[in-house]
């Protein structure tokens, strides 16, 4: 099921445009005939992604040796389909910060997801239930983003000129995603072909529960950070006070958590899993220090493109990309699996560091946070790679 998520992630990022954030940030954002257009863009999108995996499902298969993965690329090419069709109006409360139904919206989609993955596990004990829990969790989101949302009543539109502002915008967009994909899925595409399929799944555990708050930071980002500095932009103000304010939170509350989750790392495996799970523990050590590098460089992300700087954008994450997966490989050649962990982290080092450049020259961000981060961050890298658990043999 990772492999599977692997290449759909790719063949999303491989047609994203910014359709949503071009909503979220135009003064058109708001107009019928231009949330219909987007619609419709969103929905051909969703078509285009679920041929294509249908297209790549056995060669995949292939490539990796999983015969089951052909049938699982088969089966999960409905789901973009499915989300291709979602209400626009999940785009329009962006616009307007309208939390508290997005909030409710996805806290009943994640309870309604997390039951049926339950009941088909207790059912089927095995793939098949990631896969229909996952297509019943689009399903879910579809009909609850209609029924729920303000209402948005969707029809096939083509306006060209609203064609032409999504494409200029998100054509940098597309190419940001694709190297967001790289360095993030793509990565795990590498280390299926490092490590065997038994590890992949453990280090996939421990970047789950890793990455769980650094979604959330992501998440209220997007949904707050982003449609904010939108509207200030649009009114000819400066960005530097609210980025101050993320760094600020991000120092004080986000960053102390990561190191709390890496020094707790093998309790926390030792306490959910058995014991054929144990390696997880060292291995979410390392990733919880990677989660806390990565959100460090989220808010100059969101700034670029709030300020349409889709290009510069782009920039950033091809850095991300082709350090992440350098440095990886790297690390793997050289001191295996927990070199590769490492060589993630410091990719995004890198990355952080890119991002406060090009920030920088724009007058925006606070370095005392980011130079604190790295001084505190850095240090515990080289405690938790000295106190590792040697890897069997």
């Amino acid at each position: 099921m990772s492999l599977a998520a692997v290449f759909t992630g790719a063949l999303a990022m491989l047609s994203d445009i910014g359709t949503i954030p071009s909503v979220i940030r135009s003064p058109r954002g708001d107009e019928k005939y231009f949330l219909d257009t987007a619609w419709t863009i969103q929905a051909v999108r969703g078509l285009w992604i679920g041929g294509l995996t249908l297209l790549i499902a056995w060669p995949a298969s292939a490539i990796y040796g999983e015969p089951q993965l052909f049938a699982v690329l088969c089966a999960v090419a409905v789901m973009p389909v499915i989300s291709g069709m979602n209400s626009i109006a999940v785009a329009t409360c962006r616009r307007h910060v309208q939390l508290k139904r997005l909030t409710l919206l996805n806290m009943f989609v994640q309870i309604l997801t997390t039951v049926a993955n339950m009941t088909f596990a207790w059912w089927l004990q095995s793939v098949w239930a990631l896969v229909l829990g996952s297509l019943a969790g689009a399903l879910f989101n579809l009909l609850l983003s209609y029924v729920w949302l303000p209402r948005y009543r969707p029809k096939i539109r083509f306006d060209r000129s609203v064609m032409d502002e999504i494409i200029t915008f998100g054509r940098w967009i597309l190419l940001g995603t694709l190297f967001t994909y790289l360095g993030g899925k793509g990565s795990t595409a590498i280390m299926g072909l490092e490590v065997p399929v038994e590890t992949l799944g453990l280090i996939t555990i421990a970047s789950t529960i890793a990455w769980a708050l650094g979604d959330l930071v992501g998440r209220v980002l997007n949904q707050v950070a982003f449609p904010t500095m939108s509207r200030l932009h649009r009114e000819g103000k400066p960005l530097n006070s609210p980025i101050n304010k993320i760094k600020k939170i991000i120092f004080f509350g986000v960053l102390p958590s990561f190191l709390v989750l890496s020094f707790a790392s093998q309790p926390l495996i030792d306490l959910l899993y058995d014991p054929r799970y144990a390696l997880s523990g060292s291995f979410l050590g390392l990733m919880a220090l990677n989660g806390a590098v990565g959100v460090l460089a989220m808010p100059y992300q969101n700034a670029m493109l709030a300020a349409g700087n889709s290009r510069g954008h782009s920039i950033v994450m091809a850095i991300f990309s082709a350090s992440r997966i350098l440095l990886m490989v790297l690390g793997a050649h050289f001191f295996g699996i927990y070199g590769l962990l490492t060589g993630l982290g410091m990719g995004g080092l890198v990355t952080t560091g890119v991002s406060i450049l090009m920030s920088r020259k724009s007058g925006i961000g606070n370095l005392a946070y980011d130079l604190a981060s790295f001084t505190i961050i850095l240090p515990v890298y080289a405690y938790a790679l000295a106190t590792e658990v040697p890897l069997p043999t």
